[in-house]
């Protein structure tokens, strides 16, 4: 049975949305142990792609596994271990997410140049 365009409208008069995920924000260990410096890294580092604390989702992942996810966000920053098959640095597209890979907020925050390198990839994740 197929319904007319006309009946089908007069049923759901309200417009259908589809909401996006927030960017992914994951890290390689729990908030709760992060220090206080490289929680205002964090933000210095969102605040610079115009985000916030509260814009962002953020989890703890031992290591990066996407392949779980029943719903992937279009953007995703993984601060931790380095990932087999993903460089460090660069916006790399899979599956439609677009993920950047970093070092641990602990290491970034002492190394100027990976900071650096950082920021050429989040500016072309994020269009800055």
């Amino acid at each position: 049975m197929e319904i007319s365009p006309v009946l089908f409208e007069s049923l759901y008069p309200e417009g259908l949305f589809a909401l996006s995920l927030p960017p992914m924000i994951i890290l390689d260990q729990p908030w709760d142990t992060l220090t206080s410096n490289e929680k205002t890294l964090l933000e210095k580092i969102l605040a610079a792609i115009r985000q916030s604390l509260n814009s962002v989702a953020i989890q703890y992942q031992d290591s990066l596994d996407l392949s779980a996810w029943v719903e992937k966000p279009q953007r995703v920053i993984y601060f931790g271990k380095l990932v087999k098959g993903i460089p460090l640095y660069e916006a790399v597209d899979a599956n439609g997410v677009t993920i950047v890979t970093s070092e641990s907020l602990r290491d970034i925050s002492t190394n100027e140049d990976a900071r650096k390198k950082l920021w050429q990839a989040l500016k072309k994740q994020f269009s800055v």
